[in-house]
């Protein structure tokens, strides 16, 4: 009978450490974090999403993510399907955390300081490497800051920093930072995928490079997406084109700049008739 009540302890070992564990709310989770001086990752995701299903999986199946988490963060899950709770809602907003998709994984030191964020590929590989960047302090949050007013504009770094920015709503530096991307930016890699994710996760005015090279090259920006998204390349452009139609200065444009626009508008077929969009101004 021992036997099989050690047999039954190990088993349940072993399943616990093949998940990642996480906490039932975010004090206890800080709370644990600062007691095993640990930062704490946050699985934020919805789960009607397909995408964050898939991370559910390798978070919850695979032994060797589940081990690395759990050795070196506290954990907690904070789903979006219901609307967040009050709670959580109050912590992004402290955080001046925004996001338009899940799934993402976040990343904050003990004591709420945001560290890292990641809403790219998600894969078992890619899940470890970006917890390594959020214990890296040359790759959080405030070492990205760091580097950058110290003179750091490789594209490694300017690309980082821009995603913390577009998350902080910090447009203003974001414009400034995105363009210095370009600038530094490997003109031989403009027609790659590379350049595309950039204009896709960072892009968010028509002065920046990228929207000028692919506004100027869409034969080119086809077949860098797969499955439910492809063919949906253009709708990056149309979204920026758009966003900026809603200008309240819109009306004291001047004949250039509203010229290029209906370019723009024509090129992606946005509408047949652009005059549609100032005749209301």
């Amino acid at each position: 009978m021992k036997n099989i009540y050690l047999a039954f302890f190990i088993l349940s070992g072993l399943l616990l450490n093949a998940q990642v564990v996480f906490e039932s709310s975010l004090v206890m989770a800080f709370k644990k974090a600062k007691q095993q001086n640990k930062p704490v990752f946050i699985e934020y995701y919805n789960s009607d999403c397909s995408v964050c299903k898939r991370l559910g999986a390798i978070l919850r199946e695979d032994a060797a993510v589940a081990s690395y988490y759990n050795a070196n963060f506290i954990g907690y899950a904070m789903n979006t399907y219901d609307d967040l709770s009050k709670e959580d809602k109050m912590f992004m907003e402290e955080a001046n955390l925004n996001f338009e998709s899940v799934p993402v994984l976040l990343y904050f030191d003990q004591n709420k300081n945001f560290l890292h964020h990641s809403n790219g590929q998600i894969d078992e590989e890619t899940v470890v490497n970006e917890a390594k960047k959020a214990l890296n302090p040359m790759y959080n949050s405030s070492g990205l800051k760091t580097k950058y007013e110290a003179g750091d504009r490789s594209v490694r770094t300017l690309y980082a920093y821009s995603d913390v920015l577009r998350i902080n709503k910090n447009e203003a530096l974001l414009q400034k930072v995105a363009q210095e991307l370009f600038e530094s930016f490997n003109k031989a890699e403009l027609p790659t995928k590379k350049s595309y994710i950039i204009l896709k996760q960072v892009v968010t005015t028509s002065d920046n490079g990228f929207f000028q090279y692919w506004i100027n090259n869409l034969d080119g920006l086809k077949g860098f997406e797969k499955g439910i998204h492809e063919g949906t390349e253009q709708s990056h452009l149309q979204t920026i084109v758009l966003k900026e139609l809603t200008d309240p200065n819109l009306k004291s444009w001047n004949t250039t700049k509203i010229n290029q626009f209906k370019a723009y508008i024509l090129k992606l077929k946005i509408t047949d008739n652009p005059n549609v969009f100032f005749e209301q101004s």
